[in-house]
Order: C-alpha cells, then structure tokens, then sequence
C-alpha cells in the first residue's frame, strides 16, 4: 500500500492530473477539506478555481480532471470520485480502508508519527515556574499545553527539546529577600521556613507585596536588595541560591506528579545573568540602545512597539534583558530551527518587543523563527488568579481533589477493580489536562470543580473509559478461545454503515497530528480522539463484535476495534494521558 496519508494521496492525484492537463500553473495551491461525511472523504474545490481561469463550466472541468485521474491504474481501486456543485469529492473504497486499518495494526504505537521534521531542531520553553513560589492552576496551562506539543514534535521526527526558563531572577527576589530579613529581624523562626520553604516564602513575599500596597515606599527597598545581589552580594547571594535549589527539588516533584516529560534544559534567567554585558554592549555598538532619563532603551515607536526597557534608571536589568540573551544564546548554542515560548497572551506585547530586537539586532536569521505560543489566562469565578494577592488554588491541592473524586467514582462503578488507587491518578490527571488542551489555547478559562473534574461527556475520562471497553471486550474473547485470529484484515465491499464511519475517522488520524505541529493547537487532536470514540460506542451499539456469529466478520470487527483502540492509546500519549486498560 502507498504509505501516503489519505490527504496526501489525493494532492497527489490531483497534482499529477493537474500537471498532465497541463493546468499547474493556473492554481497557487490545492485546497483539499474534509466535508461532511455524506460528501466523502475529502472534498477540493479545484475545478471550481481552474473553471474561472480557463473560462469554462465548473463541471466540464470537474469531468475533465476526473477522467484524467482514472487513468492513474495504480490507485483506481483504492478512491472513487464524484462532481458536485462544481467540487470535486474523494471517496475511499473499502479496500484502501482495510489497508489502512492493516497499516494500525502493523505500526502500533508508530501509527500517526513521521519524518516531516527530521533534522530541524525546536526548543519549547514552558512551565516557566518561579522560584520561592508553589504552582498553582495558573501554571497548569503553559505545563500542558507545552509537554503536549513536544510530545506532537517528537512524533513529527523534530528533534525537540525542552527548557522550562525558570523564573530565578529579577526585582521579585529582591521583595523575597527584603520579607525574609524582615521577618528574621522581627524574631521569626527560621527553622519554621525552613521545614516548608516553599510555602513559607510564598507567604513572605504575598505578605510584603500586600504591604507595598499599602506603604510604596517598602519596593524601593526591595530594589536595593535585588541590585546588591545583581552586584554579587555575598548573604543575598547565599540566600538567593538556597530559594533556587529547594525551589528546583519542588519543581522537579511538581513535574512528576503532573507526569510531563523531563526537561532537557532547565537554563533559567540567571544562567543568562554572565551573558547580559556583551548583549547591552553589542546592542550599544549597533545603535539600537540609547539612554532615557537613566535607563537604557530600545525604540521601538516606529514598529508601534513603543520603548522597550533593558536596563532600569536603578541599573537593574529586566527580563527583557534576559530574554534577549536567551534568544541570541539558542540559535548560536543550540542551532535551533525554531523556539516556541508556551506563555500567556498577557506577555504578547512582551514578545513583540523581544522578536523585534532580536531581529533588528540579526540575532535570528531568517532560516529560524521564534514564536510565541500564547494562551488564554486561567481565571476563577470571582476574577484572576494572582499569586502577589494570594487568590490561587494550588495544583498541589488541585491534583489531589482529582484523585479523591477519581477514587471515588471509580468504587462506585467498578469497586472490585484491581489498582484502584493507581488509575484514579491516571483518571485524575485525564480530567485536569483534556479539561484545558480540548480548550482551544487561545480562549480564556474560567477554572471550576465540575467542569474541570466531570466524567462524562468530551472529557478525558470518557477516551480512557472508551479505550478501557476495548481491552474488556478483547479480554474477554482471549478468555474464551485458545487464540484470536490474526490474519490481516481483507477487503470487504459489503462493509457496514458502523464500520465505515469508524475506518474514515482512523485514516484522519495522522493528519490530524500533523496539524497540530503546525498550528500549536491540541484541542484539534482532543476533538478528533472524542469523535473517533463516539463512532466507535455507535458502531458497538449498532452490530455484535465477539458475539458475531460469522467468523470472518467478528475477526474483521476484532481487528477493527484493536486498531481503534491503538489510535486512541498513540493519541492520549501525544496529550500526556495514561490509557488504562481496566476502569
């Protein structure tokens, strides 16, 4: 069979029949959809196109490109065609679906993946935590979001790596550390911060901010401490690095639990610190940086970029500054083909300024891009979440109510189940992650209980729920019989309605994932692995899978619902989700 995608497979007939009508140069590019079921498979509207340039009926056009593609004898057997109000649609026969449904079962946990991306190398910069500061449902996006398009990269045969950019560096710490010497010097515990760092500073520094509101005057102070620091400060420095390393244990843990994969990198802004000198030189010596009433900028008005801060009238750098360094420091360390930044959209002006400098600077060649991969902000029902004002839900608290309603749904249902305790974390991070990656990114959030943690419906527990089925109805004929059939699937043009629907929706697959290292958008590949189930719980419904009595159509239906399953496991891997085998 051609190892082409179903969408690949019709660019390329319509490209080569194109090419021998000696019609090519009239269209830009083929527009090639996928209609609604009762239209085909595919569906191109290049007849309608080419009918405007050539001054001729859409249908005669349609006609003509047809007939040249039924000339091609080697896939005459694998699609038939039809004209309709000028489009021409695909449809494919049973015998390229059943080679298909051969090539799953085939390939397994390769179904999906491809060489597109081989020898470029993407960096994805996410779950950019802070230190001194736990992670609360905020954070959730940029982690999920970004482990699931490396996953999708990898898949692609990118060579992606990732870098979370810890936040260990900027004005904030000199707050923390003004709150902690504050705190000792009114006789607190040390020991105290000491058995719950994390906590314990989040609280210092929410505390202190909450005073700066109140007593502006205390920022400047702060400033001093951040600067003593940038300076080399030997007690700021101590202090700095201890809020670092027991900030990095807890992130590594958070990490583990939320079952992401492990960073390659973890080069936060201070790694860059060494770095900054030689950029503001470098930025100087091109005319880019000038002096404004103590700081040192980069103009940005004619860009309608406005004036981009490096350098603070205290002498402080900001985290421009840093990202600016980053920037250069990856496409000449790293020979990146491409940087994604996994933020949200309330830094897009931040990005702009950063992709503008390095431009103007020649810090990124044309041959690579930076992109900012935005998303909408995590919000509560009463308004934004803000670690500064303390209105957070922690993710620590956040994963474990998942679990404790995970666990208890799952005695409920099925209280004899062996690892309860084990797939209720598996159901639990389901529902957190499908909650926000079938969200598409770019939208708002608004965080509840209920919609977060449900059950039923397009959620994540639902796919794992399908997958489980599967396994249930395959266990139970291995069970039964000494050995299942394993003959590959034939060709069978008496195929039923149930069937088709789900062999068309398992050809998308590939595409789908394609699409998603194109567009950044998971919630793509979320709404198909929720379709593919639905058609699948429609066609169990609708015909007998092991209780069929006509063996060769049960081992067909087998082979179908084991392929069906092996999408759904390759598709909630590239989400970042467990597909249990027993719920």
């Amino acid at each position: 069979m051609n190892s082409e995608t179903g969408k690949n497979l019709i660019n390329h007939l319509l490209s080569s029949a194109l090419s021998d009508l000696k019609l090519t140069s009239h269209l830009d590019s083929l527009d090639i959809k996928v209609p609604n079921s009762e239209f085909g498979d595919y569906s191109s509207n290049a007849a309608l196109v080419l009918a405007k340039k050539v001054k001729q009926n859409p249908k005669v056009v349609a006609a003509k490109i047809i007939e040249e593609i039924a000339k091609n004898e080697s896939f005459k057997d694998l699609v038939t065609m039809k004209e309709q109000g000028g489009f021409i649609n695909f449809t494919f026969t049973p015998k390229y679906l059943t080679e298909n449904l051969n090539k799953i079962l085939e390939q397994g946990d390769l179904y999906g993946c491809s060489v597109s991306g081989q020898g470029k190398t993407v960096v994805v910069e996410y779950f950019q935590n802070n230190v001194a500061k736990p992670p609360h449902v905020g954070h959730l996006r940029s982690a999920v979001i970004g482990d699931c398009l490396l996953r999708v990269l990898k898949s692609q045969g990118y060579k992606a790596v990732s870098d979370t950019h810890i936040g260990d560096w900027g004005t904030q710490f000199g707050i923390l550390l003004f709150a902690y010497k504050e705190y000792l010097k009114s006789g607190g515990d040390k020991k105290q911060i000491e058995a719950d760092p994390i906590s314990e500073l989040n609280k210092l520094y929410v505390g202190m901010s909450a005073k700066i509101e109140s007593e502006p005057e205390l920022r400047d102070q702060g400033k001093e401490e951040f600067a003593k620091l940038e300076k080399g400060d030997t007690e700021n420095r101590e202090l700095w690095q201890w809020f670092v390393r027991v900030s990095l244990a807890d992130f590594e843990n958070y990490r583990k639990i939320l079952d992401i994969l492990p960073f390659d990198h973890n080069l936060g802004e201070s790694f860059y610190e060494d770095k900054m000198p030689a950029i503001l030189a470098d930025l100087k010596q091109k005319n880019l940086l000038s002096e404004s009433e103590g700081a040192q900028v980069v103009n940005l008005e004619e860009q309608k970029l406005g004036v981009a801060v490096l350098v603070k009238s205290d002498g402080a750098t900001t985290y421009l500054t840093r990202d600016v360094a980053t920037i250069k420091y990856r496409v000449e360390e790293m020979k990146l083909e491409k940087m994604l930044y996994v933020v949200d959209n309330r830094q897009s002006h931040h990005f702009d300024q950063l992709f503008e400098i390095a431009k103007q600077a020649k810090y990124v060649p044309e041959a690579h891009t930076a992109e900012h991969v935005d998303f909408g902000f995590m919000s509560l029902p009463e308004g934004a979440i803000s670690t500064r004002k303390g209105t957070t839900i922690s993710l620590k608290n956040l994963i474990e109510e998942a679990r404790k309603r995970a666990a208890q749904i799952i005695e409920e249902k099925n209280p004899g189940l062996e690892n309860k305790q084990a797939v209720a974390e598996q159901v639990a991070l389901a529902a957190i992650k499908y909650f926000d990656l079938s969200h598409n990114r770019k939208t708002e959030i608004i965080f509840t209980w209920d919609k977060a943690l449900s059950f039923e419906g397009n959620t994540g527990p639902y796919l794992q729920y399908t997958h489980a089925r599967i396994n249930g109805i395959l266990r139970k004929v291995v069970s039964s019989e000494s050995r299942v059939e394993s003959e590959l699937a034939t060709s069978n043009s008496q195929l039923a309605t149930p069937e088709l629907a789900v062999l068309r929706k398992l050809v998308l697959y590939p595409e789908v994932v394609a699409q998603v290292a194109k567009d950044y958008l998971p919630n793509g590949l979320c709404n198909y692995l929720f379709e593919l189930s639905q058609e699948f719980n429609s066609f169990y419904q609708a015909v007998p899978v092991a209780q069929e009595q006509d063996l060769k159509i049960r081992d067909f239906r087998l082979q179908l619902i084991t392929a069906t399953a092996q999408v759904l496991r390759n598709g909630l891997y590239l989400l970042g989700i467990e597909a249990p085998e027993e719920m």
